[in-house]
């Protein structure tokens, strides 16, 4: 199926591995440009080695504000607008309520709500220079369910999905498509962290999910590209599950 991403610029940010790493591979392999980034050089430079000739990266650290307006500077620059983007910036630290103090709760803040708020403000003049523009948040399936021992992306994550379906309403008279993506139990660098700590708890995970198994980073990528393919042109505010069944709740 030809997602008409050819030629068509992204930014995916968070992008150097993981589930944002696998958007950039997704995108670029169905011809798109794509700039990526995250705050470690050495990381996105091999990175884009992989992504070859259609991928370039800029440093930035979505918790600062200066670094978003220089980022968007920079595809400014480089394209003179954007198609897509899709907003990423990891997930806060693990850990029980009580660990957390107040600076905790607000860098995580910053990370997970702020970055997606800034990101949305500065991209927002790049999109309405495109003719099939979108916005992807990800988000994680702690959206609909709380995740144990993830307390913060519990708490701070639905309040993107609450922008999402705003900005649904609000940005639909300029034709910019907004949707939310929430992985479930994807098998990335930060699950298998997360699973050295308690590996018992493996097989309970797999034991919950329908398929049987956790998905591969792959399989969320094609997933994201479709989302923000002009191939969707009618998927608006919505909020999609990838997590192999995991999730049962009827809303």
């Amino acid at each position: 199926m030809n997602l008409l991403l050819k030629d068509r610029r992204y930014l995916v940010t968070a992008a150097s591995k993981g589930l944002g790493f696998s958007v950039a591979k997704a995108l670029v392999a169905e011809g798109a440009d794509v700039t990526i980034c995250s705050r470690d050089e050495s990381a996105l430079a091999q990175a884009v080695k992989t992504l070859g000739s259609r991928g370039r990266y800029v440093v930035a650290d979505l918790t600062r504000p200066d670094d978003i307006v220089h980022l968007m500077s920079d595809i400014r620059k480089q394209w003179g607008g954007l198609d897509g983007v899709f907003v990423n910036a990891g997930g806060p630290p693990p850990g029980p309520f009580v660990s957390f103090s107040d600076n905790d709760w607000q860098r995580s803040f910053n990370l997970t709500v702020m970055s997606a708020v800034r990101l949305t403000r500065e991209a927002l003049p790049l999109l309405k220079k495109s003719d099939a523009p979108s916005i992807l948040y990800s988000t994680s399936i702690s959206v609909k369910q709380p995740i144990e021992n993830l307390l913060l992306s519990n708490a701070l994550r639905p309040a993107v999905v609450g922008m999402m379906r705003t900005l649904s309403r609000e940005l639909a008279t300029d034709g910019i498509r907004v949707n939310a993506v929430c992985p479930g139990w994807i098998r990335t660098d930060r699950v298998r962290q997360l699973l050295s700590r308690t590996p018992e708890r493996e097989s309970e995970i797999l034991s919950s999910i329908p398929l049987g198994r956790m998905g591969n980073p792959e399989e969320f990528g094609a997933v994201c590209a479709f989302l923000l393919s002009p191939l969707a042109s009618y998927v608006h505010g919505a909020l999609l599950l990838v997590d192999g069944g995991l999730y049962q709740g009827m809303m």
